[in-house]
């Protein structure tokens, strides 16, 4: 009787390892990107200069949440704006309103206009086709933008 617990045991414990390997590999984490990271420089369009360590709104037109909109310039005018993601493990999120969302970069610094940068010609360009859904990282450098200076 002892030998047949001791099998039983056995095999329970066999079960839970099993299930337990099977479990961390089904549950690990997925990101999808809804837009590329972007890099580029920002320069004032009249001097020809960058915008050196202005703290301005730069990020993706209705997708970048307002918080991290926040972009700080370094001093050769450089910026960096992060892809906006989502992560899960079983329920995909709904990106339906992502799919709507307008290929745009909004950009706004004081002293300066407003811009609206479309950034599909640079996702064109840099991305490959094979790469172009939700579930690839993707970086696009979108150059020199040039921002004129607001006007008394």
């Amino acid at each position: 009787m002892n030998d047949k617990r001791g099998e039983k045991l056995k095999k329970f414990r066999l079960f839970l390892v099993l299930f337990f390997s099977l479990s961390s590999i089904a549950c690990k984490q997925k990101t999808l990107y809804f837009t590329p990271e972007a890099t580029g420089y920002i320069y004032d369009s009249v001097t020809k200069r960058p915008l050196s360590n202005k703290i301005g709104y730069l990020g993706f037109n209705g997708s970048t949440p307002s918080s991290a909109s926040i972009i700080k310039l370094e001093a050769n005018g450089h910026f960096t704006i992060p892809a906006v993601t989502s992560s899960y493990y079983f329920i995909r999120p709904n990106v339906r309103q992502y799919m709507d969302a307008p290929a745009e970069i909004f950009i706004s610094y004081d002293n300066y206009e407003k811009k609206i940068l479309d950034y599909a010609p640079f996702i064109w360009k840099q991305v490959p086709e094979r790469q172009s859904g939700f579930s690839y990282y993707k970086k696009i450098n979108l150059g020199i933008i040039y921002l004129d200076p607001e006007k008394p």
